[in-house]
This record gives structure tokens, C-alpha cells and sequence, in this order.
């Protein structure tokens, strides 16, 4: 069930919309629009949502997929080398 609350609320009332975001996504509203969604995460799908919503990495992904296109497969030592030189590129 999505929420919405606005900033106002939000501020007086930060951990309990936490809780709720826990629940289910919380969409923050500024003079009646929304602007934020909170979207609780547990430890262990943190990191996927980064990449998940990461630009240089979606781009990554789709120069990679066009790569393939072009070429056919990649061994999977040089995959595994592309994408280890790939991460650490990201993460400066």
C-alpha cells in the first residue's frame, strides 16, 4: 500500500514514516505534488538497488549488450576482467 505524506509531516514525524516506509513506499509531497518516494531496502538488496538505479551503470550495461551485439560472446575471464576494471571505474 503506498502512502503519501507531506514534507510538513515528514519533518514532525520522521521516524514514524520511516516505520510505514517499511510497510510499503512512502510518496513525499511538496505544496501538493510529489517529490520523493521513500522505499525501504534490506541490507542484502542495497546494492542492487544502487545498480539498479545507477546511470553509469545502466550505460555500462548497454554498451556491453551492443558490444555483444556486434561481436558474439566474450570468454568468461574476460568478461569477469571487464567487469571487475568496470566496477572499480564506478565506484571513484
Amino acid at each position: 500500500m503506498v502512502r503519501f505524506v507531506n514534507v510538513r509531516e515528514l519533518k514532525n514525524r520522521v521516524s514514524r514514516v520511516i516505520r510505514q516506509a517499511q510497510k510499503g513506499d512512502v510518496v513525499v509531497t511538496s505544496r501538493g505534488k510529489p517529490t520523493v518516494v521513500l522505499h525501504a531496502v534490506a541490507g542484502d538488496e542495497l546494492e542492487d538497488y544502487l545498480l539498479a538505479h545507477s546511470p553509469k551503470f545502466l550505460k555500462s550495461l548497454e554498451q556491453s549488450y551492443q558490444q555483444y551485439q556486434r561481436k558474439g560472446t566474450v570468454s568468461l575471464a574476460t568478461l569477469l576482467t571487464q567487469t571487475e576494471r568496470e566496477l572499480e571505474r564506478l565506484q571513484r
